[in-house]
């Protein structure tokens, strides 16, 4: 058998050769190392977003707690309004037997007056549980927010844009105006 002999330039390209292969490995180390940063920043970016969209979500879902909190509120606050609206006209007709009453009236007419005043101040009792209450008009100046002028003369007296005389009482729900008050106003001194 042959033994070959090793020649110094055979070392040499030996050590050449391992010292190439220690290199690609550690190339290739550096590039796995290099798509591992890049693979950790993209799921850290991802991340990143996922956390974004969750916070959004979290706040829609707290503004939508709130929302159906105000909602819950207001339709216990106001889930009477259709019924006492409803029920206006009749306080209204026990108004005008009021205004009807003459002065002078025999003591029958008289006491059949106080009865209706009992009742439409009982009625005013149970409706103010609602939070049902008057607006408040004659002699105010008028606010088309709250009052809904149907004519408007002169005054003597009377300064301009001033409440002189109702013609329907207006009514409050809570913070809502549930009817406004029709109202005469005064032109003022000409």
């Amino acid at each position: 058998m042959s033994h070959k002999v090793k020649t110094k330039v055979d070392e040499l390209k030996e050590a050449l050769k391992k010292q190439k292969d220690v290199e690609n490995a550690t190339a290739s180390k550096q590039d796995e190392d290099d798509d591992l940063g890049l693979q950790i920043k993209a799921a850290e970016e991802e991340a990143k977003k996922h956390y974004d969209k969750l916070l959004r979500v979290m706040a829609e879902f707290e503004n939508t707690k709130k929302r159906m909190a105000k909602e819950r509120e207001d339709l216990v606050k106001y889930g009477n309004e259709k019924l006492l609206a409803d029920l206006l006209p009749s306080l209204d007709d026990l108004d005008r037997v009021l205004d009807h009453v003459p002065p002078d009236a025999s003591e029958d007419v008289k006491n059949f007056a106080s009865g209706v005043e009992l009742v439409r101040k009982t009625l005013l009792m149970t409706l103010a549980k609602y939070d049902l209450r008057e607006v408040d008009a004659c002699g105010q100046e008028f606010d088309p927010s709250r009052h809904e002028a149907i004519a408007v003369c002169e005054s003597q007296g009377h300064d301009s844009n001033m409440i002189i005389a109702v013609h329907r009482k207006g009514y409050w729900l809570g913070d809502r105006l549930l009817r406004p008050s029709m109202v005469t106003v005064s032109k003022g001194d000409q």
